[in-house]
């Protein structure tokens, strides 16, 4: 994710050693760019380049899984809230909004019904599918991260 000014700058891409995190919303936002907020949730701390959309060349869309998961492929975070642009529409961009236009895009401070933490990528042998299994199973060898 980056930023400017007074935002926090981080580049770092979503990595091999970065925990998996599965989440299910309170709407559909499977197509709308996430943003980080602080604490209290008014101010942004993060935002993404357009180009941070990417994945191996491809939009980072999140991998959809069973019974409406959906595994983050982006950077999602407790704090995390999701804008009105499209992964579509944002990518094209040549820069990103403003945060203050980025904060006014928001269209759910609180968007998670779940969140959980899946461990490291390596635990998995087949990530979808083991994923699935997991969720079928109840989650119980995933960690909640909100009550």
């Amino acid at each position: 994710m980056t930023s400017c000014n007074t935002v926090k700058v981080s580049s770092e891409k979503v990595n091999a050693l970065a925990p998996l995190i599965v989440y299910k919303t309170v709407a559909d936002y499977y197509h709308n760019v996430p943003v980080l907020l602080n604490d209290t949730k008014d101010r942004i701390v993060s935002f993404p380049a357009p180009s941070d959309l990417f994945y191996e060349g491809e939009l980072a869309l999140p991998l959809k899984l069973k019974q409406g998961y959906l595994l983050d492929r982006r950077g999602i975070h407790i704090n995390s809230a999701f804008t009105s642009y499209t992964y579509e529409e944002y990518s094209k961009m040549e820069s990103p909004p403003p945060p203050e236009e980025l904060f006014d895009s928001i269209i759910d401070k609180e968007p998670f019904e779940s969140i959980y933490d899946c461990g490291s990528p390596g635990q998995y042998n087949d990530l979808g599918k083991d994923l699935n299994r997991e969720i079928r199973k109840g989650m119980k060898n995933f960690s909640p991260l909100m009550d």
